[in-house]
């Protein structure tokens, strides 16, 4: 800041998302990895993580003049992440998903090798992406594109919208959304063909994540990684605020129109 003089200057801090992942537990009296033994020492960790983010934000504003427009983004909130929710084993509970042998999901199963695909319509990958076993798309596809795929595709949302935990009674799933709402763009054939949008307190369970299954639908998320956002955005939106130091004229409207954009979409 004390070499910049006209532009565009960016700076990111990532430290306040690694903290969150593995700090959540701590402020968490409902988190399965919560410890009352350490709530003292680390329960206050994330907040007193942000005021040191404001210090550093205060010396920033010390270098503003009064020719700067000043904006603090973040692109999504946090939440605890109590129970993971496996989608693969939904779908192998639901019929859309067939196992060789007769096996049965755990988390000692090979997941696309224990797969017979010969017989599985959708299957589930990523951070609560589900993929349909296309025809022509994947190597041992058998769902046509056409009526077929919309037909598990809408068996898929409606049965999965309001699945809820049988432990706790809580709705762990609040809908699934389909590509084409979400995405556009030269590169939106690769996005998934559903995503699932989790309540907070919810995610895609570790196994899920790469390919394989957990042994049960829903289980405690007993690992460090206490914290995350991987939810229904409407849950975790991120936020925008613009300090505006001086208005530059009608100039600058189609720059707070874009940064407006970005924050939305955020």
């Amino acid at each position: 800041l004390d070499r910049f003089r006209e532009g565009f200057f960016f700076i990111l801090f990532d430290t306040p998302d690694r903290v969150q992942h593995m700090l959540w537990r701590f402020r968490d009296p409902r988190h399965p990895g919560f410890q009352p033994d350490l709530k003292a020492q680390l329960g206050t960790r994330i907040e007193e993580h942000y005021q040191r983010c404001d210090r550093l934000l205060s010396a920033v504003l010390d270098k503003v003049d009064d020719e700067t427009l000043l904006c603090v983004l973040s692109d999504h909130g946090f939440g605890s992440f109590r129970r993971a929710v496996d989608t693969n084993t939904w779908l192998w509970q639901n019929g859309l998903l067939t196992m060789k042998d007769g096996r049965k999901p755990g988390p000692h199963v090979d997941g696309p090798g224990a797969i017979n695909w010969s017989k599985t319509y959708a299957y589930a990958v990523g951070l609560g992406g589900i993929y349909l076993n296309l025809k022509g798309r994947e190597g041992a596809g058998i769902v046509e594109p056409n009526g077929e795929a919309e037909r598990v595709r809408s068996a898929i949302q409606s049965g999965m919208a309001g699945l809820a935990d049988a432990e706790t009674g809580e709705p762990a799933v609040r809908s699934v959304s389909r590509r084409e709402e979400l995405y556009s763009g030269p590169f939106a054939a690769n996005a998934p063909d559903l995503l699932v949008n989790f309540h907070r307190g919810f995610r895609v369970s570790w196994q899920s994540a790469v390919g394989g299954f957990a042994e049960e639908l829903i289980t405690d998320n007993t690992r460090r990684w206490s914290g995350d956002h991987i939810v229904d955005p409407d849950s975790v939106p991120g936020i925008l605020a613009i300090i505006l130091v001086a208005y530059a004229g009608v100039l600058m409207l189609p720059l707070y129109l874009l940064i407006a954009v970005i924050g939305l979409v955020a």
